[in-house]
């Protein structure tokens, strides 16, 4: 459910993927379905094509199965991607200083677990695409503010204990 979408494809934006990832769970869905429908409709001429009785039967439990058990699932993948409390804006921060993107993505499991923002360095591909590097991993605020300072990435907490995190970024870098 989280192999990254298209193969890891990366392009654009991290936000663009995560909104096509969402779309694209909508998308197999319906072409299993279709996919299903086709088999159970078309199966007298799967069997007059395979001629092997065993062969016949197989080819199409197996694809059956593979199709009933992949419903459930990506039924599963829009229920918990659609009942996200958070909006794009506060799950995916990204601003560019000068040469360098930083990206955030705030990870929020909701009650099965502990939120987290992973730090990442946005760095150009060609074709559009893009690589992230991690920065760092942070324990979860309500709101925050980011800048780079020097070889740093400085992250603010704005709740009123006002914690700094500061992150040396010496050895993060876009080049290979």
């Amino acid at each position: 459910m989280h192999g990254g979408t298209l193969w890891g494809l990366n392009w654009h934006s991290p936000r663009l993927m995560d909104t096509l990832s969402h779309n694209l769970l909508y998308i197999k869905l319906v072409l299993v379905i279709t996919g299903l429908i086709l088999l159970l409709a078309k199966s007298e001429k799967i069997k007059s094509i395979i001629k092997n009785k065993i062969a016949k039967w197989l080819f199409i439990i197996i694809l059956t199965l593979v199709g009933v058990i992949q419903i459930p699932f990506l039924c599963l993948g829009i229920l918990f991607n659609g009942s996200s409390l958070s909006t794009p804006d506060y799950i995916h921060k990204q601003s560019t200083f000068t040469d360098r993107t930083i990206y955030i993505y705030t990870a929020d499991p909701g009650a099965m677990g502990k939120a987290y923002h992973y730090a990442y360095l946005n760095c150009p591909l060609a074709f559009g695409r893009y690589e992230l590097k991690q920065i760092a991993k942070l324990n979860w605020m309500r709101e925050y503010t980011f800048y780079i300072e020097k070889n740093n990435l400085i992250v603010i907490n704005k709740d009123p204990a006002g914690l700094t995190h500061t992150f040396d970024m010496s050895d993060v870098t876009c080049s290979s």
